[in-house]
């Protein structure tokens, strides 16, 4: 810049070289002038994009270890809270993660749901007694109690009740009343009935109007009485629109079986019950 100064200083005589000379020299001043154009359209969309795509990012990461899902190894010590002779220590622990900004779906279904299925296969394995499982699994009752939906939770829908059912037999219930608690929390009347057949199904359907059924079922064994419930469900309702959804562990991985009971839909946790629940009903037009 100081020799460009310079040449604008060179007298009249000299203005055939001058003039060569200028010529040589307005490249370079043009080329830092459109450097510094380019630098400040560069700052312009650093701070106005890039800047702000990175705090995105990083707000989108920190949530994402916020929500990371328990592992085995925090599934494990959060059953062993709920079997330990303080039964408050599992209560204050889940708190925790209440306050730690993890809503109470997302807990029912990566934190209670997971610890209920690893009781049930300490019991399977012998590693626990019948008493123990059954301690932590009435405390994880408590918790949904205590922190699912209030029981004056007003149903903004009249259509928005649903019937959930137990096979006979059934011993895996805990995930039949996460369900229960994620479609309260969303506005639906609930009723749970544990072991029903299909007789006493039927005449469920056939005394009240129901939206929307779930049946819950664990083990493979049990396909056929279910689809023997599904089917006098759907000929004894009040509602000859009415939606049946499955869940549990017979039907995960296996969608040819919702087909082979005769179910509409199934759903492998609560909130994803509360959804399917939400579609199968607004099928239901001019359904009562």
């Amino acid at each position: 810049m100081e020799r460009e100064s310079e040449g604008t200083r060179w007298p009249d005589s000299d203005r055939g070289g001058q003039a060569g000379r200028s010529a040589s020299r307005a490249a370079p001043v043009a080329s830092t002038a459109g450097r510094e154009e380019r630098r400040s359209r560069l700052s312009s969309v650093i701070a106005d994009e890039i800047v702000p795509r990175l705090l995105r990012i990083h707000r989108e990461i920190r949530r994402a270890e916020v929500l990371a899902a328990p592992g085995p190894d925090e599934i494990a010590a959060f059953g062993a809270l709920a079997m330990g002779r303080d039964g408050t220590l599992a209560q204050a622990y889940f708190e925790k993660l209440r306050a730690d900004g993890h809503s109470f779906e997302w807990l029912c279904t990566h934190l209670l749901a997971p610890t209920a299925r690893h009781l049930g296969e300490l019991w399977e394995q012998d590693v626990c007694d019948f008493v123990d499982v059954t301690l932590g699994l009435g405390r994880l009752q408590e918790i949904l109690a205590r922190f699912g939906a209030p029981a004056e939770t007003r149903v903004l829908d009249e259509r928005h009740c649903a019937l959930l059912i137990s096979t006979p037999g059934e011993k895996h219930l805990f995930g039949l009343e996460i369900v229960a608690e994620s479609l309260r929390g969303a506005g639906w009347r609930v009723q749970v009935e544990r072991g029903f057949d299909a007789v006493r199904s039927a005449a469920a359907v056939a005394a009240e109007w129901v939206g929307v059924v779930g049946v819950t079922l664990s083990g493979e064994t049990g396909l056929e009485s279910a689809a023997r419930i599904i089917g006098s469900v759907r000929r004894a309702s009040l509602n000859p629109r009415v939606g049946v959804i499955v869940g549990g562990p017979a039907f995960a991985n296996s969608p040819p079986r919702v087909a082979q009971v005769g179910a509409d839909a199934v759903a492998a946790d609560g909130p994803a019950a509360v959804i399917v629940a939400r579609q199968l009903l607004a099928g239901q037009r001019g359904g009562r």
